[in-house]
């Protein structure tokens, strides 16, 4: 089985409801596929304006409980530094594919446009 890294962007389209994104977060939740986020995701997912509604959070708590969170330790943050240097992203998307490459995880993102620019990772679209 792969290891998978997911970047917000997937969870973001299965709260909204894209049918693929939804596939994939079942089979995490089946077990069929390994689940991982970086806690930079999950910051990302809970700062969104969905805040306060209860029902919501705690939609949001059991969805983040089906991934294993990757913290960001001194290692990661090396990395994500020199991804930022050399390749001038987002902080946050460097510190994501600094996980991905420490880990050696697949990236899996819609964003493939920012990901793709940093080579030492494997960043793809799922649908």
């Amino acid at each position: 089985m792969d290891d998978i890294l997911f970047d917000t962007s997937i969870i973001i389209d299965h709260l909204r409801g894209v049918r693929s994104a939804s596939d994939l977060m079942y089979k995490v939740q089946a077990g069929e596929m390994s689940g991982f986020i970086s806690v930079i995701t999950e910051a990302e997912l809970l700062a969104g304006k969905d805040g306060g509604d209860e029902r919501r959070e705690r939609y949001m708590s059991d969805l983040l409980d089906l991934f294993i969170k990757i913290s960001v330790d001194s290692h990661i943050a090396k990395v994500a530094g020199g991804f930022k240097r050399k390749y001038n992203v987002l902080l946050p998307d460097c510190i994501i594919a600094a996980t991905a490459f420490v880990q050696g995880y697949r990236l899996l993102t819609k964003n493939t446009k920012d990901f793709e620019r940093i080579k030492e990772i494997r960043a793809e679209a799922p649908y």
